[in-house]
């Protein structure tokens, strides 16, 4: 029985800088160890080849077709694949996946339950051939989107129940933490470094060495042991910048205690907002949605190209009963012209209905709900991520499985796309309207002070979006904004250590994750 270990590489530019220090005291970066992975990872009786693909901007079609071609030229029976981004592929975790693969006669094999970038995939390669016929037939569509870590696994999803399927589960769930060490974005890549750097500096560096003699999954739990410890690990750069350009509103019922001002941001000021946002984090999602009713500036349109023109993504939420009316303005007509062209970015687009009933509608917003759900219609034939959303309360729980069975269906209006939001009572200055409560058993160090920035129409930077008019950290138009995002480290350094002080102590938004 033969294998081929397949490396994949996109050609981005985080895989190839040195990160990882090693025993012997030079850098490596993440492509010098997962090739040094790939070449040390034997297995007794089976005989093995290593080869490298190259594809930047593959669609995963084009990507199982390479896997498919490598395995016939290689006559290997499976492949074991893996990004050449992956930081920590480890050689016990890929020995046992391989072990269990053979074993159980499985036609795909994979790690659930550990961080991104210490697990290979074991795919069987007639298995292979046969999902690359599904891409030709019914999961073309998802044959024709762009190459991410879980392209293989989505393709599967596909046809699920066509295939052997073998899981090896970790003993500790990191799923909830969303460690990713994968180097193909600044924000993994710098949390990866972080993370190879304190195990250097607690004298752990064997843990990243790779040791055919290590056995188990001891190795992998002592790094995410440290991962989870460290607040440079697990805050690097933001992902999710949340911006208020409008201070005028539109729904009935704001579900915040954000009062309606005059007022909006400049668009020459958020042009150099971007410029800096893009330079502090490479990429990211950009909100213009924080407070206010985004699509009432005028300039709207100029600040989502805006967005997309330096290479971040748009996300825009809109008041479901204004939103007839926005398709109709001279906003949207240059929005649909201008993102129709050569630009990349996506803009993501959520409705808010907030109810499957007019009478229920109307409690919220203004308008027909109709005539917002025809509107949504429109909008998705002219943009491919657009979702209606539903804020649950105590008003419209009755509501909620009629909203889901309707939106969720590919034939709705949507396409079957749809977000169900909990409801946000601001670290309790509003009253408490959740129907239910969905926090979890176990406490985790907040996803916002992790990820998110905040920005108020003159630049003002809160500590979080349920303390906008209480904790200003710093103004991002007049200031450096990698040193306004160092002034969350204390409060954060205490959520790792189990406090919760202040308004953080009655905060259940802690665990809710925007990108």
């Amino acid at each position: 029985m033969k294998f081929l270990v397949l490396l994949f590489s996109d050609q981005n530019e985080f895989q190839g800088q040195k990160l990882f220090p090693s025993a012997g005291g030079q850098l490596k970066s993440a492509f010098d160890r997962s090739k040094e992975w790939a070449a040390a990872l034997d297995v007794d009786g089976l005989q093995k080849e290593v080869a490298v693909i190259e594809g930047k901007g593959w669609t995963s079609g084009q990507l199982l077709e390479n896997i498919v071609q490598a395995a016939k030229k290689a006559a290997a029976d499976f492949v074991v694949f893996a990004h050449s981004s992956f930081a920590f592929l480890d050689l016990p975790l890929a020995k046992k996946l391989i072990q269990d693969h053979i074993d159980f006669k499985a036609e795909y094999t994979f790690a659930d339950g550990y961080p991104s970038g210490f697990a290979p995939e074991i795919i069987d390669a007639g298995a292979a051939a046969i999902m690359l016929e599904l891409c030709k037939g019914p999961l073309a569509a998802q044959a024709q989107k762009p190459v991410t870590k879980e392209s293989v696994f989505d393709i599967i999803k596909g046809d699920v129940n066509s295939f052997e399927i073998e899981t090896e589960i970790a003993s500790e769930d990191y799923r909830l933490l969303r460690l990713d060490f994968v180097c193909d974005q600044k924000i993994k890549a710098l949390s990866a470094q972080r993370l190879a750097q304190k195990l250097a500096e607690d004298g752990k560096l064997s843990l990243l060495e790779l040791d055919k003699n290590k056995v188990g999954e001891e190795n992998v739990l002592a790094i995410c042991q440290a991962a989870k410890e460290d607040l440079q690990v697990l805050k690097t750069v933001p992902a999710f910048y949340n911006v208020q350009i409008e201070g005028r509103v539109f729904a009935k019922e704001a579900f915040s205690p954000y009062q309606e001002k005059e007022g909006r941001m400049p668009y020459e000021k958020f042009e150099t907002l971007v410029k800096k946002i893009k330079g502090f984090s490479d990429k990211a999602v950009v909100s213009l949605s924080l407070f206010g009713e985004a699509a009432l500036h005028p300039d709207f349109d100029k600040f989502v190209l805006c967005v997309l023109d330096a290479g971040l993504e748009a996300f825009v939420e809109i008041d479901g009963g204004y939103l007839p009316g926005f398709l109709q303005s001279e906003q949207y007509s240059r929005l649909k012209s201008a993102a129709s062209g050569d630009r990349k970015g996506k803009i993501y687009f959520v409705a808010l209905l907030d109810a499957a009933t007019q009478k229920t509608f109307e409690v919220f917003h203004q308008g027909q709900l109709q005539m917002a759900a025809d509107a949504i219609k429109v909008l998705a034939s002219d943009f491919s991520e657009v979702y209606p959303q539903f804020v649950r309360v105590n008003q419209n729980e009755e509501e909620l499985e009629a909203f889901y069975r309707f939106w969720s269906d590919k034939a709705s209006p949507s396409g079957g796309k749809i977000i169900v939001q909990k409801y946000d009572h601001f670290c309790g200055r509003l009253a408490d309207k959740k129907p239910a409560d969905l926090a979890p058993l176990v406490r985790e160090p907040c996803w916002h002070l992790r990820r998110d920035m905040d920005i108020l129409l003159d630049g003002s930077v809160p500590l979080c979006r349920d303390l906008f008019d209480m904790e200003i950290l710093g103004n991002a138009l007049d200031e450096d904004l990698s040193e306004i995002w160092k002034k969350k480290n204390s409060i954060l350094a205490e959520h790792i250590d189990k406090e919760y002080k202040g308004p953080c102590g009655n905060c259940d938004e802690y665990y809710t994750f925007n990108f």
